[in-house]
Formats: C-alpha cells, structure tokens, sequence
C-alpha cells in the first residue's frame, strides 16, 4: 500500500521541562534551540509543514510569540494530556500523515526523518520509527503515523503514561516497524539530545567545531565525534536516562498492592511426583525449586511460544529467564525448527562424519575472530572441560586458573562450594582469581611458576572490564607460557556474531561457546588456534552425540538469522529498556541503594543488597514473589531473547513498579518476612570473587 497526502511534523516543545525549564529557547549560537529543530526538520523532502504543540499555560507564552515571529503555526492545547494536544494539532493542521519530533532534538536530521517517512508510506506498517530499538543516538528520534491513527490512539488509550508519552498505546497495539540505523553499539549510547545543562555543553560545542553551521549531518557529527574527541567537552552523564519520563510515569501509575496468588496446584502434583523419581526434582540446579517460591512460583512449564510459556496450571507468563539463555531467538523459532526439523528426516547420528559439521565449522571460523578450527561438543561443561584438556595437553602442565563459571565437570566445580564427590586431588589444580585484578592473576601464576597450563575465564559477566585488563591477562598469560581460554558460554552471540572477544578486542587462543547456538537444541563448541586445536587429534575429545547434525542444522539457521535481521539491535534496545527502566523506577522507590541493574542491554542482572551492601536474600524473594504473580517470570537476570516485544518489556516494567513500591515499604518494617508467602530462595554458590 502505497500512501499520500499532506505530511505534518509536529514539534512537542514546552518551557516547562523538570529537568532543564526553558530548554527549548536556550540559544545555539545566534537562534534557539527551537529554531534549529524546526529549520531542520522543515528541509525534509517529505514534509509539507512543521507545526509546533505547546500548551495554554502562560509559561509556554514565550513559545507562542517565537512561532509567530517565526510564522510558524503554533497550536496550544492541554497542559496535562499531550495525546490530546497531539490530537489537536493534527487536526488543526489537517494533517494526514503525522511526523513526531520532540523540540529537544536540536541535530533532527531531515535525511533520517525522509528514511523513516519512506518507510511509512511504501509499508502496511501503522506506525513507524527509528527507535524500536535505539540504534541512532538519543537526538535523532523520528516517529511517523497517519492521523487515523492518531485519532485512533487519542479514542482508545486510558493510561496516564500513554496520555502523557503519545505513542506507547501506538507501539503495542500497531502494527509498527523499525527503521534500523549504523550497527555500532556504540553509537547508541551518543546524548544529543538536551535534557540537562551538560547536554547543551556539548552539543553547543559540537555546533561550534562544525563551523557554527545548522545544516550539518549526522555523518560530520559522527566524524567529529570518533575522530577528534579531545575538541569536545567531557560526554554528557550516562547517568541521563532516555525517557526518564516514561519509566516515571509508569511508577506515577503504578498500584502499591500484592498481587493474587495464581494457582499452581498441578505444578505442585508434579513436584510430589518428581520427588518420588528425580533427585532434587529436577535436572540442572538452577531450574529447581530452591529458586523460585514455593506455593506461589510455578515448578513445571509445559510449553514456551516466542517470549512467552505456560505451566502446568496453564498461567502464561513472559520469560526473561528463555532457558538460561539458549532461547536467543525465544521458544519455537519457526524458521530454526523447520531447519531440524529437514535434517531430522534425512538422519541427525551418523556413522560417519556429515557435510554440515564442515560447512558450519567454516561458518564459525569466519565469524569468531580466533576460531580456526573447531570441535563441537553438546552442553557448555562439554566445551569447556575440553579446552582444559587441550591446554593441559599442548602445554604439559596441570594447573588452570579460573574465573567466574565453567559448568559441572571435576576440574572446576572442585573449587567452588558444591565439591562433593570431587577427589582433593584434583581440587587442588584448579585456582580462582577475582575479576578486574590483574595483580591477583600475577601473584596466583608467581606463586607456582611454569606450573598453569590455562587461564579461562569469562571474558564478561555483569561487570565491565577495567581499560586494559582484558589485554593485560592474555599478556601476562602468554609471558608464563599459559594459554588464555574464553569461556564464552553465556557471552556467545548475545553481544554480536563474533562473541565478547570481538566486543573487547582481545583475541583468545581458546574460546568455548554454546547456550544461544542451536536456539535450545543441544549443541556447543571449542574453537581457537589451529596448532592448539589440533592436540585434539592425541586428546581423547569424543563422544557419540558430538557429530549429531540436527542440531548444527539449527545452529547454520540461527547464525543466518542473527547476521541478516536486527535480532541482536532490538535485543539490546529493549534491553536497555530494561536495564534503565529498572534503575529509574528503583530511584524513584528510593530503592537506588538496594536495588539495581548492572550488565549490558541483552544481557542484564537485577541485584538485591541490604543496608551493608551485601546480597539479599529476602528482597529477592519478595521481588520475583511478587512479580511473578503479575505473570513475569524472572531469577535475576534479563536474557533477552528476539522475541520479546515493547509490550512485554512494559508489562516487566508495570510489576516492577507496583512490586518496588511495596518493596519500598516491606524493606523498612521490623519484619519484612511477615510478606513472603513461601520459603525464601536460596543461593547455590558463588563463583567470581
């Protein structure tokens, strides 16, 4: 369906903005922000006119008089309701097609705009913009509906925050579409928008360098910014949220009562059941019952679709747990299935070696930057023992220095807490360094010289590498003669096709990756180099089910989706989401100090801790307690996946916001445990010091 008609950019500007009143007439250079906004829009080619909605208070006066100086249409509207003065504008204008640019925008690029616009009038989409997810730097937002739709969203929507922010109610019941900018993560994190007085610093000066010119593009900004970054101030805070307004509004709303308790009688059956058969009732640690609250939590899933899974009281919930992350496309990829499926039909555990495991051997070489050969196992400890062995073997040593978590086998799970069974004698090979101090990796290596075969270690997890330390550990490694292995189990693929190693910079002679591979289907990998790779020819490395190829047929599937679609910028848009929204509406809690979101966009994790900063067991407890009664299923951590959805991530938000406010309050009684309506979760065992 091709559209036409009158196209109208309305620009959102008030003087009355909480955190920087009277941005918009804040000069850049000669003219005021508002100028710039509405100079650059108007050099759209598909724009016929640009309107700016302000309200009737007084304050927004100065606004009115500019547009008039400006001849420039001004509507004035609702102080309150910005749907509504949307609404009004739109009609006034006698728009048919409606561009959204908020006036703190001062860089609004009319190529970007035009790309957007392109977009919305060759598609079916209903609502289509560029920020679904960020991929451009906050300042470059552009938002494009018909009026119809607007009128539609102004009839239909009740809540405050969807009155308040205009397009919520539009991306969750819209069929909408997103226009995705450069690939660099990077770039998203760029401010140039202007909500503070150091978001004016910097784009003042970014102006300035740029020859004091209002036509400059996003490219001579990028420019500018990667190549000469000593010519501008310090970047703006990252402590500045992009719609921080947003994540208050949905706390503003949010009702501070616990939750029903959903029934979960079947779920229990089957744990009186599997009590009888199973020890500990159930297969991996992580997923039994010890983490989850008894009486209220499920126990039993029955079935996954996309984001979402059922128990077995037929509760639906979003899962931001997706099997512990192997889920990176959600459950019953339709596409991988049908590639398993194939190869399913024409036999998956031969009696010989298949064609897939060479061409998808050749795919991984090409994507993971130290992969030059490779050995497929199925479950991470597969992958990572045998990265162990292969460095025990090609360096003639025994010890190995770990840190974080390298899966269930003896030579790791023999340093941590949960070492039963595992014969003193091999605990005592294995040495866990902390994160981010390379001092401690020295003085670990000194103290049994010419005696680690390995340094492995999760190259990231929650926390960001100190500058340097990455490089530092494979220097310090490679100068005592160790291998340097990365555990990319986790990492793999959630943070781009080339892994963490890519992210980072710093080339591994090792590197174990699995979880995210076959999209749930069982399959891992050691990969790294060549003449390392090929102790494995000597290195018992073998069992039946390494060459079953169904799974690798899944595997080829999920790296073709994830190269050719904007699986992994979504991920981490929504991430982001996330990640600050949790932080926003702890702040507004004031929970700032207990709770807490760390990690990157795809792949963040909720901490609880109490007064002294240390880990809480009970707000633990209480949170996903009372979350996952509002049907979000969560541990702690957000694994994202590229299913899920605006509207799951504002359905994540709304119990978060109802569940800290209660929390605000239950944290501050003289016995908070009088809430929790079951046992606590207990913590199994840490493992990165």
């Amino acid at each position: 369906m091709k559209r036409s008609g009158k196209t109208v950019a309305i620009i959102q500007a008030r003087m009355g903005a909480s955190r920087f009143p009277g941005k918009v007439l804040e000069p850049i250079g000669p003219e005021p922000m508002l100028w710039h906004v509405t100079k650059r829009v108007g050099e759209s080619e598909r724009v016929d006119q640009v309107v700016v909605a302000t309200t009737i208070s007084s304050i927004d006066d100065p606004i009115d008089v500019w547009c008039k100086e400006s001849g420039i249409l001004c509507v004035r509207g609702s102080e309150t309701d910005v749907l509504d003065r949307y609404y009004v504008a739109a009609k006034e204008a006698k728009a048919e097609r409606v561009v959204r640019i908020t006036a703190d925008c001062p860089f609004s690029d009319p190529d970007i705009l035009d790309c957007v616009l392109a977009e919305f009038d060759s598609g079916e989409a209903e609502y289509v913009t560029n920020t679904m997810p960020y991929s451009w730097p906050d300042g470059f937002d552009v938002e494009v509906f018909d009026f119809e739709g607007l009128e539609r969203a102004w009839k239909e929507a009740t809540s405050a925050s969807d009155r308040e922010h205009v397009t919520p109610y539009m991306r969750r019941e819209f069929r909408c579409h997103n226009v995705i900018g450069p690939k660099d993560p990077e770039i998203r994190k760029w401010r140039l928008t202007v909500d503070h007085a150091d978001d004016l610093e910097y784009v003042r000066a970014i102006y300035v360098e740029l020859g004091s010119r209002w036509d400059v593009g996003f490219e001579e900004i990028e420019s500018l910014i990667r190549s000469r970054p000593e010519a501008l101030p310090r970047p703006p805070s990252e402590a500045h949220v992009a719609n921080e307004g947003f994540y208050k509004s949905i706390f503003d709303e949010a009702v501070k009562i616990s939750a029903p308790l959903l029934p979960v009688e079947k779920s229990e059956e089957w744990f009186a059941r599997a009590k009888k058969v199973i020890p500990g009732c159930a297969q991996t640690f992580s997923k039994s019952h010890l983490q989850h609250i008894r009486g209220v939590s499920p126990l039993f899933l029955t079935k996954g679709k996309g984001s979402r899974v059922w128990d077995a009281d037929g509760n639906e919930y979003v899962d931001y747990i997706q099997g512990f992350l192997p889920n990176i496309l959600g459950y019953g990829n339709e596409e991988v299935n049908a590639a398993f499926s194939k190869q399913l039909s024409e036999g998956h555990s031969f009696s010989l070696p298949h064609p897939v495991e060479v061409e998808l051997s050749e795919r991984l070489c090409s994507l993971i930057p130290c992969a030059e050969m490779v050995r497929f196992g199925k479950n991470g400890s597969d992958a990572t023992s045998g990265a162990v062995r292969m460095a025990r073997a090609f360096t003639g040593r025994d010890r190995i220095a770990c840190c974080g978590y390298h899966g269930w086998q003896d030579w790791f799970i023999g340093s941590t807490s949960l070492n039963a069974g595992v014969p003193t004698a091999v605990q005592e090979l294995t040495h866990p360094f902390p994160y981010n101090d390379i001092s401690a990796l020295r003085s670990l290596l000194d103290k049994h010289p010419g005696e680690f075969a390995a340094v492995i270690m999760e190259p990231f997890n929650f926390v960001e590498p100190h500058p340097g330390y990455l490089a530092e550990v494979k220097a310090l490694a490679h100068k005592e003669g160790v291998l340097l292995i990365f555990d990319e189990i986790c990492s793999g693929f959630h943070f781009g096709l080339g892994g963490a190693q890519k992210m980072f910079g710093v080339i591994p002679d090792l590197a174990c990756f699995g979880k995210a591979m076959a999209n749930g289907f069982p399959l891992s990998a050691v990969v790294g180099r060549s003449d390392v790779m090929k102790i494995c020819e000597d290195v018992f490395f073998s069992f039946t089910f390494g060459g079953e190829v169904a799974s690798m047929a899944a595997t080829s599937k999920v790296l073709e989706i994830l190269e050719n679609t904007d699986c992994l910028q979504r991920m981490d848009g929504l991430g982001r989401t996330l990640l600050d929204g949790v932080n926003t509406l702890a702040k507004e809690a004031g929970l700032e100090n207990r709770i807490r979101a760390v990690g990157r966009p795809s792949w963040s994790m909720i901490q609880f801790t109490d007064d002294e900063g240390e880990n809480c067991m009970l707000s633990r407890s209480l949170f996903q307690q009372e979350v996952v009664k509002r049907g979000i299923l969560i541990l702690t951590t957000h694994n994202m996946c590229a299913a899920h959805t605006q509207r799951d991530v504002e359905k994540a938000l709304e119990a978060y916001a109802s569940t800290f406010k209660l929390l605000a309050d239950w944290l501050t009684d003289a016995n908070p445990m009088q809430y929790l309506q079951g046992e606590p979760i207990e913590q199994l065992f840490r493992v990165r010091a």
